[in-house]
């Protein structure tokens, strides 16, 4: 069962060659096509270079290319507007399923817990993390969608009340760094016309309310369980240096290994190299090592497995597609308020990355590379460039016959 997203993409790759020849077109540009190589070619180099078996070859292929087959779907098979709206709304519908789930297992199924960790809604036990970011991205699809007058205001209130009741109850301390960008950031890249300015104000008394209902939950269930709310978390003597070894001694670790020997430093030790995989032909031959310096969350994966330049490819085309979402939220309509949604989505990706396991969560990595890939399918210069390429192919056709 965990492995049926890897087979669908899987599928797709197969697809894509056959797609492409038959329609004598592609609407990948340049840059991602030349990134794409790079990436790939850095893995196979990896492999080569660290002697990886071929099963560790195969989960490590699973890892970091299982999302490219999921990127080029818009770019090979494009959407039309309404059946991109249609997923839009199939999205939006399963993202609101989390408010009944998270309550019922809050108040129901886990009622005994003192921890918010079980609250995951449908991503599965233990997910909380991971639930709390996907739905502030979602938070911040919903305001930009509000900016661009895409949604009424109280369809906006009440979806964005169930997607913030879910995260005041499992309690995720991530939630006070990221909530805010959630209702700022579209902000700083919407245009200042006299109504946004009015939607904006109201926005941010949306986000003083809703940042002190989540401090007000969360302080109500830490007390019960620590004695202290988030302001003791942060005050207290040696209780935030003692959480933040998990995340930045990793870090620190992954540098000082990857400066090691000079192929460690641009390549790693091979993709799927220091991970554990389902049986023991799947795991690398790292993977004691990663567990004794704490490799997990998905940065320091990178620079474990892909070295430093692998983790900057990466990077860069998060960086991409950032940037195209800022050019293109300048559009009206739907695809506008949707570039102006994933202006804040990239952001909240890349930040994850520094704090739990990105790679490994299907729905936040599947779902953001469709996403930019239907971005960059947004490109208004693709439908010059694919309509002079048929017009090229359909007139070669006809002197042909």
């Amino acid at each position: 069962m965990t492995w049926i997203p890897e087979f669908i993409a899987i599928f797709i790759a197969i697809s894509i060659p056959f797609r492409t020849a038959t329609s004598k077109q592609t609407r990948l540009p340049l840059k991602y096509s030349m990134l794409l190589t790079l990436y790939l070619l850095h893995i196979l180099i990896g492999f080569f270079l660290n002697q990886v078996a071929g099963f560790t070859m195969l989960a490590g292929l699973r890892i970091y290319t299982k999302f490219i087959p999921i990127f080029l779907v818009p770019l090979i098979y494009p959407f039309t507007e309404s059946a991109f709206k249609k997923i839009i709304l199939w999205i939006f519908a399963l993202s609101m399923l989390q408010f009944p789930v998270v309550v019922w297992q809050r108040f129901f199924k886990y009622a005994t817990s003192l921890s918010g960790d079980p609250m995951g809604g449908t991503l599965g036990m233990s997910t909380s993390g991971v639930l709390a970011i996907y739905l502030i991205i979602i938070i911040s699809f919903l305001v930009a969608f509000y900016f661009k007058e895409e949604i009424s205001l109280p369809v906006f209130l009440l979806s964005s009340a169930a997607a913030f009741i879910p995260i005041t109850l499992n309690e995720t301390k991530i939630s006070f760094i990221l909530l805010p960008f959630a209702f700022i950031f579209p902000a700083l890249f919407i245009r200042g016309k006299r109504e946004v300015i009015i939607r904006v104000l109201l926005v941010l008394l949306l986000f003083t309310v809703s940042f002190t209902a989540l401090k007000g939950v969360y302080d109500h269930f830490s007390k019960k369980r620590y004695g202290y709310g988030i302001t003791g978390f942060v005050t207290l003597p040696g209780i935030m240096e003692k959480y933040n070894k998990t995340r930045i001694l990793p870090i620190k670790y992954a540098f000082v290994k990857a400066s090691e020997e000079p192929r460690f430093v641009f390549f790693g030790r091979g993709a799927g190299n220091v991970s554990e995989g389902f049986t023991r032909e799947l795991s690398g031959k790292y993977v004691e090592e990663g567990r004794r310096y704490g490799m997990g969350i998905t940065f320091v994966k990178l620079m474990w497995e892909l070295g430093m330049m692998g983790t900057i490819l990466f990077y860069l085309f998060l960086f991409f597609v950032f940037w195209d979402a800022v050019k293109f939220c300048k559009q009206d309509g739907v695809s506008g308020a949707f570039a102006l949604g994933m202006v804040s989505g990239t952001f909240f990706l890349g930040i994850s990355t520094f704090y739990t396991f990105t790679l490994d969560s299907n729905v936040l990595i599947f779902m953001f590379f469709l996403a930019a890939g239907q971005l960059v399918s947004l490109d208004p210069d693709f439908d010059k460039a694919t309509l002079g390429v048929s017009a090229e192919y359909e007139e070669a056709m006809g002197g042909i016959s």
